[in-house]
């Protein structure tokens, strides 16, 4: 085996057990008992799919495709922080509602 086939297969193994790390993800992402389980598997399944357009674009000596990987790479950073913010926002506001503080409390005493 030369040296440039067993990069071509070092390169499809990695792409394989990608693969198979984002489904893994995706599931727990489906079936995560938490909101911040699901946002980690969302940014984890982000930073494979950004290593996976890495290596294609190395296997297809294509530079253009390292741009679109630095774009989404951006772009689930930004996603990853939005959801935190509204995630947090909604936390707060609800925490402030004196109507869920007293349902909150009700349902406490009834226990």
């Amino acid at each position: 085996m030369s040296l440039a086939g067993a990069y071509t297969l070092m390169l499809r193994i990695s792409m394989i057990v990608l693969s198979v790390t984002v489904f893994a993800c995706l599931f727990r992402a489906i079936l995560g008992p938490r909101f911040t389980d699901r946002v980690m598997a969302v940014s984890v399944i982000c930073t494979n799919v950004v290593t996976m357009i890495a290596v294609l674009s190395f296997v297809l000596n294509d530079s253009g495709l390292m741009d679109i990987a630095m774009v989404y790479a951006m772009i689930s950073f930004l996603a990853v922080v939005v959801l935190s913010k509204c995630y947090m926002l909604t936390k707060h506001v609800s925490a402030l509602n004196p109507r869920r503080k007293n349902a909150a409390a009700k349902e406490e005493h009834n226990q």
